[in-house]
């Protein structure tokens, strides 16, 4: 997006030619604290609202205090930059030398003026504009703020001019409790489980974040929250060591279903809503539903007999997540004296870290197509939990059809275990076995074979726990918060959502809109940033997942923000406006250059050393460990670099570990859509050679359509006229290449540009 320019400026720029060239003035306007708001009424004489200082004495046309005093003796530069590989962007300094003349419209030297004892007017850090002047046209380049001023022996003031930037010296989270913790910011869209004690479920699906304990004060965890909340809030503890099929840790929710929204009156507080908190109680108690996490599967079995034996389909239907709408199939068949078993053998049980109250194993079967055409057949199902290396057991036994029957044993109960521990046991084996015992054993045919068809399904293990207390009289017990298993625990799970968007509605799940709203809640940057559609359109399914309680400054976070989403944010220098800029698949030309609009032309290659052609990237953050979860290797397999440029196999490689983009890692083939991935944006940015061109315009006048190349600016898009050009790059052609301008600088009747092939 180049800078616009005024109509007579643009008309200006648009008649120059070799022969009648350009005389360009920088004008400096230093603003106090009395100049009028924009929305106010603006007075004709502003000349005791302002310096005004140029490279060259500029009258006014009717208001002689109002000229540009001609003082700077320097060449003042205004150099703007952005960083693909880092996804960052600068703006240097603008730093003027002057002669300490005296003001007219002030009757004060330059140095009186600019830091007046009187107080009435303060320039520091107050707004200053510069403008550049051509042939008496002007438009406004650069919007600052002054922020140094140094007198040389009384007779050269120097002023340093710094782009506005408002995110600076800013660190969050904002908000402490009285213990000292911070309230935490959390980013991302969670998923609570819904389990109760009184009605336990699964809790596969379950995603969270984590939230501090603060205090037990009222002999409850009181853990800080990020925003009022009055759904989903619930908390959650971990099974500790147990996983879903993805890798994600699975947590259940603790049982205070009747407290699902956070408080805003912690510490005395009334209606607080930067200081929320969720409350559980100290024993944590919950309850779920989980399938077995690894299993031994059994297999065919070949009997002695005439039959087929024992035929087993679809073992891991038994136990897998469709739950009660798939099957295992034990199919028998056998005319022989014989018993054929199948065996599950169920290991890496949860590794509850409190008292286990309740456990059950249940299982659903089915015996159908059952036949004794000679003697009699038994089905016995046989549960057997090992603590210690020893079991006990329970069984259910058939010996005809059976409906669709669940059946469910408490493990915890020595009665039915003699063996039980009241823990969970190191394993569980289901014993499967058909026993055979016909009457005329070999018959041969199949009118002599006794046949059934067993379907097992839905095997899990429902659990309760909690956190008690020794077995003591009352007079000698501790109180609960006393308990070492309650004040071990720091943090709890939430599977609320992390904070809703201050710039508009809903919940900020992707990471642009991280970045958004970081700008727009914590540093007060309300406008829309230029180029946030375009930004939204190409991330819209780039999620964000983070969270902190510990404090850090804003600039880094938005600036990782950026490294992990791939764009780039800045305040325009021109006019201290938010922009951001990315890399489109199909970018549009802004700017198109021919041999005559430009001088000194050099060109060449990023090195070899830049290069990084195989990406390793870790992202999902596991919220236990704060360590990512999952891992994608990419390289690109449609341009094949590595082969092209003899890269051996651990050269130009790359490992990244991403705390804030939740999935987008990219593609296995990063050389594809270069906004589908992580990976595949960076590829295209450092994947391959690429040309640096670095020349100076000399033609500020019309750069296609619209634009004009004085008005030019980092992030846009430019192209070489390949049928108007001095030279071919190495041999190729300028046809079809596009360039990103990643750095200019500008001085009066000067600009230099650095463009870097896309």
């Amino acid at each position: 997006m180049a800078l616009s320019g005024n109509t007579n400026y643009n008309n200006v720029l648009n008649s120059f030619s070799t022969t009648t060239g350009l005389t360009e003035e920088y004008l400096f306007e230093f603003r106090n604290q009395n100049y009028p708001n924009p929305n106010d009424p603006q007075p004709a004489d502003t000349s005791n609202f302002i310096i005004r200082l140029a490279t060259a004495d500029i009258p006014h046309g009717s208001i002689s205090d109002m000229k540009y005093h001609g003082f700077i003796t320097n060449v003042p530069s205004i150099r703007e930059s952005i960083d693909l590989e880092k996804s960052t962007a600068s703006v240097s300094n603008v730093t003027i030398s002057c002669a300490n003349g005296t003001l007219s419209n002030h009757s004060k030297t330059l140095a009186e003026e600019i830091y007046s004892s009187s107080g009435s007017r303060n320039y520091i850090n107050h707004q200053v504009i510069i403008y550049s002047r051509i042939n008496t046209k002007t438009n406004q380049i650069f919007d600052g703020r002054l922020k140094e001023v140094k007198l040389k022996n009384s007779d050269t003031v120097d002023l340093v001019i710094a782009v506005q930037d408002p995110i600076e010296n800013i660190s969050i989270p904002e908000y402490q409790s009285k213990s000292g913790n911070y309230y935490p910011i959390l980013y991302g869209e969670a998923t609570p489980a819904t389990s109760t004690v009184s009605i336990a479920d699964f809790v596969t699906d379950a995603r969270v974040f984590p939230v501090q304990v603060d205090t037990l004060n009222n002999d409850v965890f009181n853990c800080l929250f990020h925003q009022a909340e009055t759904s989903d809030a619930r908390l959650h503890y971990p099974i500790k060591d147990t996983f879903n099929s993805t890798g994600y840790p699975m947590f259940v929710p603790l049982d205070d279903v009747s407290s699902n929204s956070t408080y805003d009156d912690y510490e005395g507080a009334t209606n607080d809503t930067d200081r929320n908190v969720m409350r559980t109680d100290l024993d944590l108690e919950r309850s779920y539903k989980i399938r077995p996490q690894t299993v031994s599967n059994p297999g065919n079995v070949a009997g002695s007999g005439n039959g087929t034996g024992l035929t087993i389909t679809n073992v891991g239907n038994a136990y897998d997540s469709v739950g009660t709408f798939t099957n295992a199939t034990f199919t028998f068949q056998s005319d022989a004296s014989e018993s054929l078993n199948a065996n599950y053998f169920i290991t890496d049980l949860p590794k509850e870290v409190h008292e286990i109250t309740e456990l059950k194993f249940s299982f659903t079967h089915q015996v159908s197509a059952f036949q004794e055409r000679d003697g009699d057949l038994a089905i016995t199902i046989r549960v057997l939990p090992y603590w210690n290396e020893v079991s006990s057991s329970e069984q259910v036994q058939y010996t005809n059809v059976q409906a669709n029957t669940t059946t469910e044993f408490n493990l915890l109960s020595t009665s039915l275990f003699p063996s039980s521990l009241k823990t969970m046991p190191d394993q569980i084996q289901v014993f499967i076995s058909f026993s055979n015992n016909p009457l005329d054993p070999g018959g041969g045919t199949a009118d002599d074979f006794n046949t059934a068809t067993l379907l097992m399904k839905d095997m899990f293990l429902e659990v309760t726990a909690k956190i008690t207390q020794p077995s003591a009289s009352d007079a000698t017990a501790e109180k609960l918060s006393k308990n070492s298993a309650v004040t071990s625990v720091k943090k709890l799970y939430t599977g609320a959502d992390g904070f809703d968007k201050s710039f508009s509605s809903g919940t900020v799940s992707l990471i642009h809109d991280m970045h958004r709203d970081l700008l727009h809640r914590f540093a007060g940057v309300t406008d829309t940033p230029d180029g946030y559609s375009d930004l939204n359109s190409a991330r819209a399914n780039w999620f964000c997942y983070y969270y902190t309680s510990k404090q850090e400054e804003l600039k880094k976070l938005l600036e990782k923000c950026q490294e992990e989403g791939g764009f780039i944010f800045r305040f325009r220098p021109s006019n201290a406006t938010p922009q951001y800029i990315h890399i489109p698949n199909t970018p549009n030309v802004v700017h198109t250059i021919g041999k005559n609009d430009i001088t000194d032309l050099n060109i060449s290659l990023t090195p070899f050393e830049s290069l990084v052609t195989k990406r390793i990237v870790k992202f999902d953050t596991n919220p236990i460990t704060d360590k990512p979860i999952q891992e994608i290797t990419c390289t690109d397999t449609t341009n094949n670099p590595r082969s092209t440029y003899n890269i051996s196999s651990k050269e130009n490689i790359k490992t990244h570990e991403l705390k804030i983009l939740r999935n987008k890692a990219g593609d296995a083939n990063m050389g594809g859509n270069k906004n589908n991935g992580f990976a595949n944006y960076y590829n295209a940015i450092e994947g391959n050679p690429k040309l640096i061109i670095d020349t100076e315009i000399i033609n500020p006048g019309s750069s296609g359509g619209s634009s004009y190349f004085y008005l030019m600016e980092v992030g846009d898009i430019c192209a070489f006229d390949h049928t108007d050009m001095i030279v071919e790059p190495f041999g190729q052609s300028f046809n079809g290449k596009k360039f990103i301008l990643t750095s200019l600088t500008r001085k009066p009747g000067s600009l230099k540009v650095s463009l870097r092939e896309i």
